[in-house]
């Protein structure tokens, strides 16, 4: 009985995978937004809409009220109207509203020296703006990662008639020791996907400065 259940849980591991690798590409082209909490939700679509408003009216006193009460009294106008004007929120508008917390500006005004802002990653832990995309890279870990679960599971089938007798493989036969490989995988993925996102927007934010900043 155990060994149906270890290979239904391989089955719902492969399922899993694919699934992970379809998030990743619908959070980046489409459900982006997601992520935000419903506060963040509000404070995009009202400062988009105050966004525009004031470029086409030339009336800041609105945008800089609402742009105050979501991002701080002290935040550079310039920036945030860079953000919430561009088409794609996406863009530098989701990322500032997800990250503006981590950022510290080391007593500068935002958006001034693009050079001297920090990121705390952890209390004890800050770097600079990252300068380099990786997303490319991490989107083909997460591809890479699904093709193994696929490869571990199709195993578990082959060694059912083909036992492999290379001791440094044997496990393969194994198919609960199989099974937690899977799992480990998709965990792995999830850790990636996590880490996309948030390398992602702080490169985006970097951007954001560096525009700003030329």
């Amino acid at each position: 009985m155990l060994i149906y259940i270890v290979f239904l849980m391989i089955f719902v591991g492969v399922t899993v995978a694919l699934y992970q690798v379809y998030e990743i590409h619908y959070n980046i082209n489409v459900g982006n937004d997601k992520k935000l909490s419903k506060a963040d939700k509000s404070r995009l679509k009202t400062l988009s809409d105050q966004a525009k408003t004031a470029q086409q009216n030339h009336a800041w006193a609105d945008f800089d009220q609402v742009a105050a009460n979501a991002l701080g009294p002290e935040f550079n106008r310039d920036i945030a109207l860079a953000a919430f004007s561009e088409e794609k929120a996406g863009s530098y508008a989701i990322p500032l509203l997800r990250r503006k917390k981590r950022l510290s500006f080391n007593g500068v005004r935002e958006g001034a020296e693009g050079n001297r802002i920090k990121v705390r990653h952890l209390p004890f832990w800050k770097t600079t703006l990252p300068h380099i995309n990786i997303r490319a890279a991490l989107i083909a870990l997460v591809i890479v990662n699904c093709f193994l679960v696929q490869l571990l599971a199709a195993m578990t089938v082959y060694t059912i008639s083909y036992p492999i007798s290379t001791p440094l493989l044997a496990w393969l036969n194994d198919p609960l020791i199989v099974m937690l490989a899977i799992y480990a995988f998709i965990f792995m993925t999830f850790l990636i996907s996590t880490l996309d996102r948030y390398m992602h927007d702080l490169y985006q934010l970097g951007e954001l400065f560096k525009k700003k900043a030329i």
